[in-house]
């Protein structure tokens, strides 16, 4: 596939984004508060590792959305009141400079496409931030797949902007990446299969961890690992995946600091692996 695909961001949904600046500054982790999406009812709080970063959403005004609304099929929204808005991890990103390629690619891989779509929304600052969604799926496709997303600007200019507004700084627990996404899946070597087929990924072996009780494996991105599991046994994967099927469940954040104490912290519905 010639439409290289990057981590963007991971959505997460909270009941109350504007609480989540002060709750993980005292982790070590800054986050801003982000602005609102007029026509779909939400709004969000942003944490930044340089241009990736975590959305944590919430709703403002519930009759904009599901079931008083319609929305696009397989996007955010329609994966959000799906999962009924629980609070936990939700869906991922992957950005892209070719989206319009990319559909017509998804679409000869027999998915159905929705896209792309112009959004925009206004931050609190008043500047304008435009870009353009893709949505595309199977029907009954238990893993959503991405959602990908192309930014009107460039990448330079969001990284110049970000920074000089403090959005994108250090984190006070040391320079944060984001390390990988983990997944909960029924079958592992078919979710590996089609993600690897459809969006052009490399995967790596398939093995076995102790820690989650069963099978993994890895799909690269540039930026980040996008990590599935197939757990066999009771464990806190498995638990995930009884209680609201396959979705991502785990965020790693990585300081690139020897000695740092490693630990497993449960935010609002899901986990982040601190180290």
């Amino acid at each position: 596939m010639g439409t290289a695909l990057t981590f963007d961001h991971a959505v997460h949904f909270v009941d109350k984004p504007e609480h989540l600046p002060a709750e993980l500054a005292k982790l070590g982790i800054h986050t801003v508060t982000g602005g609102r999406h007029e026509s779909i009812g939400t709004y969000n709080a942003l944490t930044y590792f340089d241009l990736s970063y975590i959305e944590w959403i919430g709703i403002f005004d519930p009759k904009l959305l599901p079931p008083y609304q319609e929305t696009h099929r397989f996007g955010l929204v329609d994966t959000l009141a799906g999962d009924g808005y629980a609070k936990g991890l939700s869906r991922i990103a992957l950005r892209t400079e070719r989206i319009d390629e990319l559909a017509a690619h998804l679409a000869g891989q027999g998915l159905e496409v929705v896209g792309p779509i112009d959004c925009s929304r206004r931050r609190p600052d008043g500047k304008l931030l435009s870009w353009k969604l893709l949505f595309a799926g199977l029907a009954d496709e238990g893993l959503p797949l991405p959602f990908f997303i192309q930014w009107d600007d460039s990448d330079e200019a969001r990284r110049l902007d970000l920074s000089s507004n403090g959005t994108i700084t250090d984190h006070a627990r040391g320079s944060l990446a984001l390390d990988y996404v983990a997944f909960t899946v029924r079958n592992l070597q078919e979710t590996v299969r089609n993600w690897t087929n459809w969006l052009g990924l490399k995967a790596g072996e398939a093995v076995y961890d102790d820690y989650w009780k069963g099978k993994k494996q890895a799909l690269h991105l540039e930026n980040l690992l996008l990590m599935f599991i197939e757990p066999e046994t009771d464990g806190p994967a498995w638990n995930v995946l009884q209680e609201r099927g396959e979705r991502p469940f785990i965020i790693g954040l990585n300081s690139g600091q020897d000695g740092v104490s490693e630990q497993y912290v449960e935010i609002h519905g899901s986990l982040y692996h601190l180290r």
